[in-house]
């Protein structure tokens, strides 16, 4: 099939535009891209050093634990895989120039959040496993239910055990019942 002029459009190989973009691939992993323009170089060789002199510099800051480290690069590419070891993390990368021993950003990228690799944390753990949303079940002593009414009748018909409706962290919002006090199930 041959397609016509009109339908046929070439994408341009640069936008002749500074710009750098930071983009989370895994827990740990992020991906960063980058475009310098002609006039970020020529201000650079007016202010500083010859451009393609420089080494270019990736400066990597984990701005959640305040941290940051530099990874040179290949002066011909134009964009980078970055392996993180902190998960869970918000991360920001400057694209610069090193000019005796010293780092000149060009251009900062966006702020991206790097997930966690583990599993959300949930303020009932100390009472056991919070299972589909519906129930943290702990020590048979101390279970907790969460949910509908229909969740909470089906649980109870299910494990035949008394519970007492009470306020959890002071709030009854979502709380249906616990057995802590085997006192039975009072309303809602």
């Amino acid at each position: 099939m041959q397609l016509l002029k009109s339908e046929y459009y070439e994408l341009p190989k640069n936008y002749n535009r500074t710009v750098i973009r930071l983009l989370v691939q895994s827990p740990t992993r992020m991906f960063v891209y980058w475009e310098v323009s002609d006039d970020t170089i020529r201000s650079f060789n007016k202010k500083y050093h010859n451009y393609d002199d420089c080494v270019v510099v990736l400066k990597v800051t984990n701005i959640t634990n305040n941290y940051s480290y530099s990874i040179p690069v290949n002066p011909f590419a134009n964009n980078y895989y970055i392996e993180v070891e902190d998960s869970g993390c918000n991360y920001k990368v400057e694209l610069g120039r090193m000019v005796k021993n010293s780092f000149i950003n060009l251009y900062t990228s966006n702020v991206a959040m790097v997930p966690s690799m583990y599993p959300a944390r949930s303020n009932y753990s100390l009472d056991g496993v919070l299972f589909g949303n519906y129930l943290c079940i702990g020590d048979k002593s101390k279970i907790k239910i969460f949910g509908s009414k229909e969740h909470y009748d089906r649980f109870q018909n299910q494990n035949h055990t008394a519970f007492e409706n009470k306020k959890f962290n002071g709030s009854s919002e979502g709380f249906l019942g616990s057995s802590e006090n085997s006192s039975g199930f009072r309303g809602f």
